[in-house]
């Protein structure tokens, strides 16, 4: 009929909960423009085809970042790996840097249990049924 209506997004739908943000690092510019006023003024400013409102964002953010190259530089400070405006950054009240130190007898372990896990004949320690172990 023509008539326009409004959504809300993630962080409205949120309202009063958790929104959960993976690939953070991959948004464009313009997203996080918006997220950076929800995160600060915990609403979000609308004015579309003649609408012109405010919504409540009142949520805490969990985002999920990769470090600048896929890989973190122990060399480097947190915010350079992170590669994120400090404007951004700042909006969040903790930050945990996750690191994978590769250990391949650590790894393989991981991968045994893993794998063990969705396999029937999986033994603890490695063996399997009927390997004699």
């Amino acid at each position: 009929k023509g008539e326009f209506y409004l959504e809300g997004g993630a962080m409205v739908l949120a309202d009063g909960g958790v929104v959960c943000i993976d690939e953070f690092d991959k948004m464009r510019p313009a997203d996080r423009v918006a997220i950076h006023e929800a995160m600060e003024q915990q609403t979000i400013s609308i004015a579309k085809a003649g609408i012109t409102t405010v919504l409540n964002s009142r949520c805490s953010v969990l985002a999920a970042a990769n470090p600048v190259f896929g890989r973190y530089d122990d060399l480097k400070s947190a915010s350079e790996n992170i590669d994120l405006m400090s404007t951004i950054l700042s909006r969040f009240d903790l930050i945990f840097l996750v690191r994978d130190i590769r250990d391949e007898q650590r790894d393989r372990s991981i991968c045994l249990h893993v794998m063990g896990v969705h396999i029937d004949n999986y033994k603890p320690g490695g063996a399997t049924a009927g390997s004699g172990l």
